[in-house]
């Protein structure tokens, strides 16, 4: 994969491709792209018409996760195997990267973030057509 600019005409290390039709993982992408002032990540939306953004939206997905991290020499990072990668290119990230590589909290992040990936339609909408208060507060932010 080539580098990627963003922008801003910088280099980046990272693309980032995330499932935003699920509006827990838009307000984590937000939030990730509100802390990277060094635009350091690039972030692929499911949009983009160019045939490298769509490939990397179809391999998003077929994997089981929301998330999909690719660096400049195109090693992937998938779900929670990108987020100690993320953390550390953020501010403070290198402290929660400390805390996030401690004995089990690595599994137990692999089992939160999939029931999140697996239950997005249940987290996004209620009986009746309604939005789980959370979502509609992650909405109304935006």
């Amino acid at each position: 994969m080539e580098t990627v600019v963003s922008a801003t005409g910088n280099r980046t290390a990272w693309a980032v491709v995330s499932d935003d039709r699920c509006p827990v993982v838009q307000f984590l992408a937000r939030l990730i792209r509100q802390l990277d002032r060094r635009h350091f990540f690039h972030f692929v939306k499911r949009e983009d018409q160019d045939p490298a953004s769509q490939a990397l939206v179809v391999e998003l997905d077929a994997c089981p996760w929301s998330l999909l991290l690719i660096d400049n020499e195109g090693e992937r990072r998938q779900g929670p195997e990108a987020i100690p990668f993320i953390l550390k290119n953020l501010p403070q990230g290198r402290l929660a990267v400390a805390i996030y590589l401690l004995p089990g909290t690595m599994w137990l992040t692999r089992q939160l973030y999939l029931l999140v990936s697996r239950n997005k339609l249940r987290l996004t909408s209620k009986p009746g057509g309604k939005q789980p208060e959370i979502i509609s507060a992650i909405r109304s932010n935006s």
